[in-house]
């Protein structure tokens, strides 16, 4: 099968670039690796600023580019509007919308419901992520997004070998304010614990401020390749996904791929969505909303855990093999779908 990729990057960095920009970014890589599939990039200013004469220019240009490669299927991973907007979801071709954050506009709702009446199809990465598009749905007087189906973000990719911890506790994040990767050092300041953080640099504006205010924080790495930020996770003891409104949680499935425990930062309903990861119960905790006490508990309460079943456990449940075999069903879903919409 051929897909047709549209791509965009907050930092306008190739899909090959070996800095991932984020867990959207990660699965449209190992979609590129894993299957026959056309890249279709724009300047990330283009997306965000450009006229709707623009947008229809642009949304008109990936069909064009969808037939001229003959392409079996559309893989559609924002929500704004030009991937997902009436002069896109008109096509000849099925499109398969997955979504992966909780975009916090309404009319995307809109319009995925209008491509889903066409026959195309919509994924969502967890049910956690459907429950508040659900209540986005209903508190908007709109339909509930009827969707095809939940996909897995990613896989295990690189199994670091077992090395001394130098760390009490790690993450890894985006240097934005929402993703806020530093509440690791601001919860644990102060306490008997040694953190890293493993973050990026950020060029968006609004982000900045955030930025100043943690950039000289001790024990951080900075804009690594994705084999140098596995590797230094490995170096600890436990990892912490600060992001209560995680919808998945890619970095703690790696964390966990290299045999680390996770602790979850729950939402104010005592939910996480990356509870659905862990091959086994006893491998992650779950804290109340920004508990710094519970925080340091959890951290020194996997002091001795077996970290080689772990990892091993968690390479069984997320191998490439299952995610590509997975993938691949959702996709030929989709296709069976439009295919039988009169």
């Amino acid at each position: 099968m051929k897909i047709l990729l549209p791509f965009q990057d907050p930092y306008n960095r190739p899909l090959t670039y070996p800095i991932i920009s984020g867990g959207t970014e990660m699965f449209m890589k190992s979609i590129k690796e894993n299957f026959d599939t056309v890249v279709y990039q724009f300047p990330y200013e283009q997306i965000t600023w450009s006229k709707q004469s623009d947008k229809k220019e642009i949304a008109e240009n990936i069909v064009h580019l969808a037939e001229a490669y003959k392409v079996d299927v559309i893989v559609s991973n924002f929500a704004q509007a030009v991937f997902n907007n009436q002069h896109l979801i008109k096509s000849n071709i099925p499109i398969m919308f997955v979504e992966h954050c909780i975009y916090p506009m309404t009319a995307p709702i809109y319009r995925w419901n209008q491509g889903i009446d066409r026959g195309h199809s919509m994924f969502f990465v967890s049910k956690w992520q459907e429950r508040k598009y659900k209540e986005m749905a209903e508190r908007t007087n709109q339909r509930v997004l009827p969707i095809s189906g939940y996909i897995n973000p990613s896989y295990c990719k690189v199994k670091p070998k077992m090395v001394e911890q130098e760390y009490d506790c790690g993450t890894i994040g985006r240097c934005d304010n929402g993703k806020a990767p530093f509440k690791l050092k601001s919860m644990t300041k102060g306490r008997d614990i040694k953190s890293l953080v493993i973050t990026s640099k950020t060029q968006v504006e609004s982000d900045i401020k955030y930025y100043e205010r943690n950039k000289n924080w001790d024990d951080v790495v900075w804009d690594k390749p994705y084999k140098e930020v596995m590797e230094n996770i490995s170096k600890c003891k436990t990892y912490f996904s600060t992001w209560t409104g995680e919808t998945w949680g890619i970095t703690a499935m790696e964390a966990l791929s290299c045999g680390i425990p996770i602790i979850l930062n729950s939402d104010k309903n005592g939910d996480h969505a990356s509870e659905i990861i862990p091959a086994d119960k006893s491998h992650y905790v779950k804290i109340p909303k920004d508990d710094k006490d519970a925080l340091v508990k959890a951290i020194k309460s996997f002091e001795n855990v077996d970290r080689k079943e772990i990892q091993e456990m968690t390479w069984e449940k997320h191998n490439r093999k299952k995610w590509k075999s997975d993938f691949a069903n959702a996709i030929d879903k989709t296709i069976e779908k439009f295919k039988k919409t009169p």
